[in-house]
């Protein structure tokens, strides 16, 4: 059996989270793992974790997928490349990209997608991820076709739920919450514990929001404020070079410049964040690797899924506006600085609930693919 997973790669540290966890919670001798070769996965990306190469691009309209079929099978496996028709399996693990936010070519190019998988007969199935808004007819109807062609779809929240059940209220729509909770993290042979606050910015604010410049204005008073408490916050990238930019602008306005840390392992970067005395972050898996491990996390986010994630813990509170009083701010920070054992027991509670249902999510899966 032959499973794909689309979505994913080393773009960020999230992505790759959700392309490691699917392997860990599925892996058998029976299964071999491909993800589309790209520019945001590359070889060196995804090989060392034992995933191949599925060829599927197109570049200036030549499609090098189909081509790679004129290679006979023996070469090909001989290279470890896999073709799309070999793949039984597809798993989208896009964490969010099916929305108006990121424009109408993601959803109908996916639909397209799953059309031509449906009629080679694969399974298709959307793991966990957000959904929405479609303030558009065009992107409403992709959405539509990739529902009747897709056999399992998880949405990661509430409003993603009943988002795509206003589209077409199909029982093959689940809802279930971010599976990187399951992800398991290791501290790195450097790490001292010397640095205590993971600062974890986001270069989408600015895409999305449109207001940089506050944005690296309210950081750096929030790492001004952690300073004169006598904690030491550290940059932690999440994001790649566009992050370490957002980063050292950030550190050009400070006084005191903080450490960067740009760890290219997810088991480190998750590692230091369960051993971490808190995270502001920006990044969606910055914040539920933290919330995950029972350390206090404080969001700022552009969308809907920062909200959810947040509601998952109940713990609203933790995620800021850029348009707070900061002295409002200064209460929410207060929460990590203080060590606030109300709000680390209630999100070690609720974590309890949250692990059992990514389980159950994976075990649906397994349900559905046979294993």
């Amino acid at each position: 059996m032959i499973i794909e997973i689309k979505g994913v790669g080393c773009h960020n540290k999230g992505a790759e989270m959700m392309m490691l966890t699917i392997k860990e919670q599925l892996s058998n001798d029976n299964i071999i793992f491909t993800v589309p070769a790209n520019s945001n996965c590359p070889y060196t990306c995804y090989s060392k974790y034992g995933f191949y190469p599925k060829i599927w691009f197109k570049y200036k309209k030549i499609d090098f997928g189909k081509i790679a079929n004129l290679i006979p099978k023996r070469i090909r496996h001989i290279y470890g490349f896999i073709v799309d028709k070999e793949v039984d399996i597809i798993l989208d693990a896009s964490g969010f990209a099916y929305s108006s936010q990121w424009g109408l070519f993601p959803t109908q190019e996916m639909a397209q997608n799953t059309a031509y998988w449906k009629k080679k007969g694969k399974k298709i199935i959307l793991l966990p991820q957000a959904f929405g808004p479609f303030n558009d007819a065009r992107i409403k109807h992709y959405m539509k076709r990739i529902i009747d062609n897709t056999d399992l779809i998880f949405a990661r929240d509430i409003e993603s739920y009943k988002t795509l059940k206003e589209i077409k209220d199909d029982n093959k729509i689940k809802l279930y919450p971010d599976f990187t909770n399951l992800f398991k993290g290791m501290l790195p042979d450097y790490w001292s514990g010397d640095l205590e606050i993971a600062i974890v910015p986001n270069m989408r604010m600015k895409d999305k929001r449109e207001d940089l410049n506050k944005y690296e204005m309210l950081f750096k008073e929030i790492i001004e404020y952690f300073q004169k408490s006598g904690n030491k916050p550290f940059f932690l990238i999440f994001g790649g070079k566009e992050d370490q930019i957002l980063a050292s602008n950030i550190n050009n306005l400070l006084n005191q410049a903080i450490p960067v840390i740009s760890e290219e392992n997810p088991y480190y970067i998750k590692g230091i964040i369960s051993k971490s005395k808190g995270v502001v972050g920006s990044r969606f898996h910055s914040l539920a690797s933290a919330l995950s491990s029972n350390v206090v996390a404080i969001g700022t986010g552009w969308s809907h899924k920062y909200q959810y994630l947040f509601k998952d813990y109940e713990f609203e509170e933790g995620l800021i506006d850029m348009g707070m009083d900061f002295e409002e701010i200064q209460k929410r920070l207060d929460l990590i600085i203080n060590q606030d054992s109300k709000v680390i027991n209630k999100i070690a509670i609720k974590n309890i609930i949250l692990f059992k249902k990514s389980e159950k999510m994976f075990t649906l899966l397994k349900k559905e693919l046979g294993l």
